[in-house]
């Protein structure tokens, strides 16, 4: 992956960071990995961050997905997490309520 360092003001709206930025004391802001906005560059520019490495090639949307296969990989998601309660045949309200939430649109 190529990388590029650039000024805060040259930062493109949905631009990946490409390594940690961290404030003049050590403190880690953001992680690598993530996707800037205005407002994380607005924050970033408040705590005196003047430069950052970003990856060359923006990250592309994650595509949608079907509707049923979201439903089964929720499903199966649950069924890990809530092995043991559901091995001894006691129905836990907490998995449909994570379920549910896991289902939510996201947007």
């Amino acid at each position: 992956m190529q990388t590029t360092t650039t000024s805060l003001d040259a930062v493109e709206d949905g631009a990946v960071l490409a390594e940690p930025v961290c404030d003049d004391r050590g403190q880690l802001l953001l992680p690598g990995g993530t996707q800037l906005t205005e407002s994380l560059v607005a924050s970033l520019r408040k705590r005196g961050v003047l430069t950052v490495v970003v990856s060359a090639a923006p990250a592309s949307p994650e595509p949608a997905m079907d509707p049923v296969a979201r439903q089964a990989r929720v499903d199966g998601r649950m069924k890990h997490l809530f092995r043991h309660a559901l091995s001894t045949g006691h129905v836990n309200p907490l998995l449909h309520m994570v379920s549910r939430y896991r289902l939510e649109d996201p947007q």
